[in-house]
């Protein structure tokens, strides 16, 4: 081997104990990126309630049109205060009654989060480019911990919300930073099953917050137990090691041997031990159990030989550590797949979150609903899984988003048709299916998005993508109240048909199945500029 970028990809290529361990660990950190994110429709579940002075019903009409939201004395709803009807649900509505007036402030909790996911997917992903993926896999882990600890001793809502706004942004700074970090030690090969597992992990998230959250209705006490996944990363963070990638990329050559060599060891593989004797100055060759050199001579003989292999990159990686956002822009063919990329992510996360406003209210407990809706996403990603291997990535990707476009119209006409019983089951029906390919969007679009980019610009690309998704979830709720003054086919139409531009735009995308992730602009343009002159 002639320099530290084949090391490199024999120790990513050649599937490892250790890798397979590793990708494993920073998937667990999914669970915790689900909770959080989802966490918020049991902080604000209103249970049934009636207004302490005049007895009446919660906020619906009664005979003689007066409600307790209507009742305004001394310029407030109630001043004599609420009765819960659900004693053991203690959420955030019930202790500081977010209900008649307040009754806005119960969702802009949840805006307010996904404000600050997508300050974190751009600032944290910008660091992780710039300090690396184990600091700021680290650093979100335990903030964002310390954050939900803030929640439970919470004393007001305006405290709260400071703390969930905070909570977002390291969140999203975790999710980013994990998932690039998995994916720059998981070979080509296999990257399809570690993106499967990680959103697999996301709906053992939600399935863990729908079952904790049926036996805790207090949400401190909830609060504090979904830190449990947190607090086992305690036995584990410490084997984390730096993306020997991103290394190489910002000229850190020996960083990257050491931890080449570490993990070399760790998989008994006495080959790769070898080869990096050789890009090892100044030390002693590394010896077997029994004691014979493992280099079998082979070292090199001269440590400026070394030295000189060792830094064969270093010009190109300077030139990387001056890596810039306007570098995106200024590269033809990172530019386009930047743009597209963008949209894809927009236009799915706009109709996920479309779908789920859409969705009707199943019978039943919200507990078991939660679950089903659990199951639903985690049948999807497996399915996404044989799809994703057998057909790549870029015709899937644009077959979900037409097929999707195709089913949110469809919900749409049949919307204005008289809801019968029959009709609103075969409406949830279609709904759910919607959902299940926005999901697989979902599991497709960080996949490819990943794919698509070099590592020295890998991260920051990722939260751009990531800000344009937020962006996409924040519209949503807008978007869906259209549906107040203009027929229900509007919003969905519009969902529809950026569904479709973004479908088409995936095509223009190159296949990305099985390829190496390039780690320079230039091995950019070598490996996707080839590909395009070949179509």
């Amino acid at each position: 081997m002639n320099d530290i970028k084949e090391l490199i990809q024999n120790l990513i290529e050649k599937k490892g104990r250790f890798q397979i361990i590793l990708i494993v660990l920073l998937c667990l950190n999914s669970i915790q990126v689900g909770i959080n994110h989802t966490i918020t429709s049991f902080h604000i579940y209103t249970p049934s309630f009636h207004c302490n002075d005049n007895a009446l019903p919660k906020c619906t009409p009664t005979k003689n049109n007066l409600t307790c939201c209507d009742v305004i004395v001394n310029g407030t709803n109630c001043p004599g205060g609420f009765t819960f009807d659900e004693d053991d649900d203690r959420t955030i509505t019930v202790e500081w009654s977010l209900v008649c007036n307040n009754e806005f402030l119960a969702p802009l909790i949840n805006t307010l989060y996904f404000v600050g996911v997508t300050i974190g997917s751009l600032v944290c992903s910008t660091l992780c480019d710039l300090w690396g993926r184990k600091k700021l896999v680290l650093a979100c882990m335990y903030l964002q911990a310390i954050m939900s600890l803030g929640l439970y001793f919470s004393s007001s809502l305006i405290v709260f919300a400071i703390f969930r706004v905070a909570q977002g942004f390291f969140i999203q700074g975790l999710q980013t930073c994990s998932y690039t970090l998995m994916l720059e030690y998981c070979p080509s090969r296999k990257r399809t099953a570690a993106a499967v597992l990680w959103e697999c992990n996301w709906a053992i998230g939600l399935g863990l917050l729908g079952g904790i959250a049926y036996f805790i209705r207090d949400w401190r006490i909830l609060t504090l137990v979904l830190l449990t996944p947190t607090a086992l990363s305690l036995l584990y963070f410490w084997i984390i090691p730096e993306s020997v990638s991103w290394l190489y990329a910002n000229g850190r050559q020996q960083e990257a041997l050491e931890i080449i060599k570490d993990i070399a060891k760790k998989n008994k593989n006495s080959q790769l031990l070898e080869n990096c004797n050789r890009f090892s100055p100044n030390e002693k060759p590394l010896l077997e159990k029994n004691g014979s050199n493992i280099a079998g001579g082979g070292g090199l003989n001269n440590d400026n030989e070394a030295h000189n292999m060792l830094n064969s990159h270093d010009n190109e990686s300077i030139h990387e550590q001056k890596f810039k956002v306007k570098d995106l822009l200024n590269n033809l063919i990172i530019r386009k797949h930047l743009l597209i990329v963008i949209c894809i992510w927009f236009s799915v996360t706009l109709s996920y979150y479309g779908i789920l406003y859409f969705l009707p209210n199943l019978p039943g407990s919200r507990h078991v609903n939660f679950l089903i809706g659990a199951a639903i996403e985690g049948a999807a990603y497996i399915l996404a899984y044989f799809v994703l291997s057998k057909f790549g990535r870029r015709l899937p990707m644009a077959f979900y988003q037409y097929a999707n476009g195709t089913l949110i119209v469809l919900m749409g006409l049949l919307a204005l048709a008289e809801p019968t019983p029959a009709l609103k089951t075969f409406l949830t029906v279609i709904a759910l299916i919607g959902k299940g390919l926005a999901v697989s969007s979902f599991c497709s679009m960080f996949i490819y998005g990943s794919e698509l980019f070099p590592t020295v610009c890998r991260g920051i690309s990722l939260g751009l993508c990531g800000f344009a998704a937020r962006c996409g979830s924040l519209l949503a709720p807008q978007l869906m109240f259209m549906v107040t003054f203009a027929p229900v086919y509007v919003p969905m139409v519009i969902m529809a048909i950026l569904l479709t531009i973004s479908g088409t735009a995936t095509l223009w995308l190159p296949e990305t199945l099985s390829t190496q992730l390039p780690n320079t602009l230039d091995e950019t343009n070598e490996v996707w500029g080839k590909k395009n002159r070949g179509k």
